[in-house]
């Protein structure tokens, strides 16, 4: 017997196998066919089947497709791998099957079977967590438990990391044969359950048949923004009290609570983390049952198969204070590279901040839930661990008296208008043409509207609006001058118009506090996403600001001419710069 030396020249040899087979078997059913048998001969080995359909006997007599067919059929009646695995006798012929048959017998084994159906070279369909990121929410885990659920999950990684009983479910039918083989050759112990757990939960309270079985340990990696109908009002398990919609992320979380006696790690994409809507509701619930016990960001592209940021919740029933421990893994010291994939450098150290409760300057922090409530129940990892001059800034706040911005402005995103090309001309405005000084006037492109006609005279902008860019761009910030022109805000761009008899002078004050270093501090811990930065309406409107004098005032306007001047003079200093290099030789 051929031994294999490592996993590396294992995995070479099952390729080398595969690729002598292309064009004559697909990849994915001879992969299939391979670790099937290779599962026989185990079995075999391990006296679970009887001698005379046991592998070995079939490999030392003249091998022939039709006897393996009625040795498969035999074994459907006692094994479930073979009651689950239907053999296609059109799949091979006698002497292609001989030749897999020696690789199987000549390898002392095969690549994990996770690995090379849901990882490898992205043979899975849709996003799989990868082994390191399962091993970490198996160990951000409780050990003491005997048993472990996880539901939704493509891919079986995690049962790599864990004894515990595993129940599982998913809706890929392939996951039931896949599941099987792994606890056959991984000697892992998966229950597993082909089935949509929303609309049809498969693991039920034995006792009570009305009641959902109970865990005290859940990991789920469920799928980002799944779209999909669910009737809640019929749940007969009363699981959903937020959801609505389409979009069944919150319903997916839901499903996990309802599961859940003690505790759960769940990965969400990061945006579920400060996103509006079903969202905030749902993370406003989590914080008023004092369910939530610590969010962990990931680093970004830690997945191959999706470029999402994602972002550990840590859900326990069980939590004693009214605190939440936000850890931020973005960090560089936490990240190495593997070829072309990051890793994370070592999950003891992760495991060491989260357990231990460390608090840890850029890297951690433990925030109570009602600094949570304070922030509008975002758990955006900025919001919390802040570099320390951006604490030093923000605590300058401290000597003003604050308002909420709301409280003095009408805050409002654009929204899009599209070009009809005939009707009424109107500029649209985009961060890109707001001036560096002074009073921004007629600019930006031109669009026509005609039906939209009614909806323009809500939307267009008044003098003194202040802008303020909340989408890609962020913290760009202008105020319109005495425009005549008719002119609309991009989809970027929040529109900020101060209410009262002073409102330019209120105006002006608040756009030269937005552009302050303190200000643009402020934005910043405010901005959520990573592909597309953004600041949310209600962010903007619960934005504090400080509560002026009239002499506060008074210097502000004074420095907003001076610096309008100050920029009118750069422009002239460069339009004469321009001049000279337009005529080298400074002929007049």
């Amino acid at each position: 017997m051929i031994t294999m030396k490592n996993e590396e020249h294992m995995v070479n040899e099952l390729y080398k196998l595969l690729d002598n087979l292309r064009g004559r078997v697909d990849a994915q059913e001879a992969l299939e066919f391979i670790y099937i048998l290779k599962a026989w001969e185990k079995l075999s080995n391990e006296k679970k089947i009887h001698e005379e359909i046991s592998f070995d006997n079939f490999y030392n007599q003249k091998v022939e497709v039709k006897k393996l067919t009625v040795i498969f059929e035999k074994l459907s009646k006692t094994i479930k791998l073979f009651e689950l695995y239907r053999f296609d006798a059109k799949l091979v012929d006698d002497q292609l099957l001989t030749t897999i048959l020696s690789f199987v017998k000549n390898v002392s084994k095969l690549p994990n079977v996770n690995d090379m159906f849901y990882l490898d070279k992205g043979k899975a369909d849709g996003f799989s967590v990868s082994n390191q990121i399962a091993e970490l929410g198996v160990k951000l885990l409780d050990g003491e438990s005997k048993e472990l659920y996880v539901p939704f999950t493509n891919g079986f990684a995690y049962s790599y990391y864990t004894d515990k009983k595993i129940y599982a479910d998913f809706q890929m039918s392939q996951a039931l044969i896949i599941s099987e083989l792994i606890n056959i050759l991984d000697n892992c112990n998966i229950e597993f359950c082909l089935t949509d757990a929303l609309k049809n939960p498969m693991f039920i309270n034995p006792n009570a048949p009305h009641l959902l079985k109970q865990f005290d340990s859940v990991l789920s990696f469920p799928p980002f923004r799944m779209k999909g109908k669910l009737d809640t009002d019929n749940d007969k398990f009363h699981r959903f009290k937020i959801h609505k919609g389409t979009v069944l992320d919150v319903a997916h979380f839901e499903h996990i609570l309802a599961q859940t006696s003690s505790k759960a790690v769940v990965l969400m994409a990061t945006g579920f983390t400060f996103s509006g809507g079903v969202e905030e509701a749902f993370r406003k619930y989590l914080i008023e049952q004092n369910y939530l016990e610590a969010i962990i960001q990931l680093p970004p592209n830690l997945h191959s198969a999706t470029s999402i940021e994602t972002v550990f919740f840590v859900v326990n029933k069980q939590k004693s204070d009214d605190r939440v421990h936000f850890i931020n893994l973005k960090d560089d010291s936490f990240i190495k590279r593997d070829g072309r994939r990051l890793i994370l450098k070592d999950l003891d150290v992760i495991l060491d901040i989260y357990e231990n409760k460390k608090e840890i300057e850029n890297i951690s922090i433990i925030a109570s839930n009602e600094e949570i409530i304070n922030n509008n129940y975002s758990l955006a990892i900025d919001r919390y661990v802040i570099p320390q001059e951006a604490k030093e800034l923000q605590k300058s706040l401290e000597k003003y008296e604050l308002i909420q911005l709301e409280d003095i402005a009408d805050i409002r995103r654009s929204q899009l208008f599209k070009d009809e090309e005939e009707g009424k001309e109107v500029y649209e405005i985009s961060p890109s043409d707001f001036s560096k000084a002074g009073f921004t006037l007629e600019c930006g492109k031109l669009k026509q509207i005609g039906s939209q006609y009614k909806r323009l005279q809500t939307y267009k902008l008044e003098p003194y609006d202040v802008l303020l860019s909340t989408k890609g761009t962020i913290g760009k910030v202008c105020i319109m001058g005495e425009i005549n022109e008719a002119i609309i805000a991009s989809q970027a761009i929040q529109v900020i118009r101060v209410q009262g008899n002073d409102k330019k002078e209120k105006a002006i004050s608040l756009y030269m506090f937005l552009k302050s270093d303190l200000g643009q501090t402020i934005l910043a811990s405010l901005v959520a996403g990573t592909a597309m930065p953004q600041i949310s309406t209600a962010e903007i409107k619960k934005l504090s600001i400080p509560l002026l004098s009239k002499e506060q005032e008074k210097r502000l306007i004074s420095s907003f001419k001076d610096e309008s001047k100050m920029y009118n003079e750069i422009e002239k200093i460069n339009e004469n710069i321009r001049s000279i290099h337009s005529n080298f030789l400074g002929e007049k």
